[in-house]
């Protein structure tokens, strides 16, 4: 069922799709699925379930520098793949927030939840010696909102500039990330970086 309907969401949109057609996708009767789940939203909420619980854990620090920046590494292509496969989320996510109460409580604490993770994370890259804190009166929370905001509305960006159905396209957004935190890496982080993505 939800195979069928991320397949849907990703090809078209949440708008253009009904509990009907996610029925015949999936090779059942309404029926059958309204046991399963109550509407759409439901539906859509499962899905960034899924989506959000498939990057839990992604930011714990380690005490090895080597291995942090490794993790940051690795992050980043992970995330490169769920946002693919979840496209249509980070896509609408505006109008799945307005849409549905319960939707935007699920995304608003994971927003907490994620920023906290990412805050730990870049501290310890900042005591380890392989980031740099912004120049005042910017702070890591300033650097840390970029880096969502980029990560969070490169979709946003592609519906009205590009093709956001372009895997090439979609991948850029690793790039994009770099270019934030690029600037803030010191000598030793540049280099344990470059290593590691050559």
């Amino acid at each position: 069922m939800l195979k069928a309907a991320i397949e849907l969401f990703n090809r078209t949109s949440t708008a253009d799709v009904s509990v009907e057609d996610i029925a015949v996708a999936a090779r059942m009767t309404p029926v059958e699925l309204s046991a399963h789940f109550r509407d759409k939203p439901a539906i859509i909420r499962a899905l960034f379930d899924q989506y959000i619980s498939s990057l839990d854990g992604l930011w714990r620090p380690e005490k090895d520098p080597r291995k942090n920046v490794a993790k940051m590494t690795k992050n980043l292509v992970l995330l490169d793949k769920e946002r693919w496969e979840y496209r249509f989320i980070h896509r609408e996510l505006p109008l799945l927030v307005r849409a549905d109460a319960r939707f935007k409580a699920i995304y608003d604490a994971l927003y907490s939840r994620r920023i906290s993770e990412i805050r730990v994370f870049i501290q310890q890259l900042v005591l380890q010696d392989l980031m740099r804190v912004p120049r005042l009166p910017r702070t890591i929370e300033d650097l840390i909102t970029t880096f969502w905001l980029v990560a969070d509305g490169w979709h946003t960006f592609l519906e009205v500039t590009g093709d956001p159905y372009d895997p090439v396209q979609m991948a850029r957004i690793n790039d994009m990330l770099m270019v934030v935190i690029d600037p803030y890496l010191t000598d030793e982080g540049r280099e344990l970086f470059e290593k590691l993505t050559q």
